[in-house]
């Protein structure tokens, strides 16, 4: 089947007043219907109700996150609710699938998103100060990369997202730096891929760049979309497969010698593919912490009174139709950061390519 690119992105919250809410926004719907219209499009949308809610410790479905009659979302709205009011209810209702691909929006500016940072120690400040000799500078603001202070025949890249955070920049043409970043560490034994708290972005940008790091293509992930209101109403597979640049061509310097992965719990949406296309190869091994668990595209919709929300249409699993959603991707070996004055994690993947290249 032919593949699609998605998009992967995070929505990011801003908050503003109650009196912005709604500036402009009439609506003739009860709140009783707009809340069941918005509960019935995730029943019908959403890929991944069933694994989401397997990790709800109040409600055990997502019927009964509505119909429970002790404390239903049903029973939480009557006509006399406030637009405001409503708002609150609808988001917190989503809020139960705990999935960072859903969010909610209403004119005026107001969000609702169940995703915050997960509180693991990480500084950038840190990795550039404390461990990086002649760091390089690709131009652009996704990357950070050089080679150790303890050890030069190490490198080390930092990819800190896969959409374009530079505005300075026109379109995704930021991603062909990794040409320039691999050709500069050529002379290295190995590397430390670095991917902690990358929020995701394009799966073709990501794909572009992970194909400078496999030694050979490899199929890697399958996504169905969800096609009706039961758990298995499912598409047949999209297979997406990370292709190698080693024989493409002369001018590209893919990086195939031993290569530290590195994730935490904010590797997270296009982070998590990119994690889950370098363990099909062999010259990797993944360290650090487990990854988010959020795979599907993000898809935004219209609700009935003209508000919108986000929602993750795909369930998405491994080659072998194995699925993380909601768990994460365990690395070969947790190590935890204790501090953000020190990277434990950064020094062990270190130590790691040490080994790996023989060093």
């Amino acid at each position: 089947m032919k593949r699609k690119i998605k998009l992967l992105i995070l929505p990011i919250v801003f908050l503003f007043s109650a009196c912005d809410l709604f500036l402009g926004l009439e609506s003739n719907l009860s709140p009783p219907e707009v809340l069941k219209s918005l509960w019935n499009d995730f029943n019908n949308i959403h890929a991944n109700l069933d694994l989401r809610m397997s990790n709800n410790t109040k409600y055990n479905s997502w019927y009964d996150v509505y119909n429970n009659k002790s404390d239903g979302y049903a029973y939480k709205v009557s006509s006399g609710t406030s637009q405001e009011e409503l708002f609150d209810i609808c988001g917190k209702m989503l809020g139960q699938l705990n999935d960072p691909h859903v969010g909610l929006y209403a004119p005026g500016g107001r969000s609702y998103s169940s995703y915050s940072g997960s509180g693991e120690n990480f500084s950038v400040k840190t990795i550039r100060e404390k461990y990086l000799k002649g760091e390089g500078d690709s131009g652009y603001k996704n990357f950070l990369y050089g080679k150790f202070e303890l050890n030069s025949d190490i490198g080390y890249i930092y990819i800190s997202s896969f959409i374009n955070i530079d505005p300075e920049t026109k379109d995704q043409e930021w991603g062909r730096a990794i040409d320039k970043i691999t050709s500069s560490l050529a002379n290295t034994k190995a590397l430390v891929l670095d991917v902690r708290y990358n929020t995701g972005g394009d799966i073709y940008v990501m794909e572009y760049i992970a194909a400078y790091f496999a030694s050979e293509s490899k199929d890697y992930i399958k996504a169905r979309v969800k096609t009706g209101p039961e758990p298995n109403d499912l598409s047949a597979p999209i297979t997406y497969t990370v292709k190698s640049i080693k024989k493409a061509s002369d001018n590209q310097h893919g990086y195939t010698k031993p290569i530290i992965l590195l994730t935490n719990k904010d590797t997270v949406s296009a982070a998590e593919w990119f994690t889950m296309a370098l363990r099909t190869q062999n010259h990797v091994k993944h360290v650090g912490t487990t990854t988010r668990g959020a795979f599907s595209a993000r898809n935004d919709r219209f609700m009935i009174n003209g508000w919108h929300y986000s929602i993750s249409p795909e369930r998405v699993t491994d080659i072998n139709g194995k699925t993380y959603e909601g768990i994460g991707i365990f690395p070969e070996k947790e190590i935890r950061n204790t501090t953000s004055q020190t990277d434990d994690q950064l020094i062990y993947a270190f130590e790691c390519a040490k080994e790996l290249a023989g060093i």
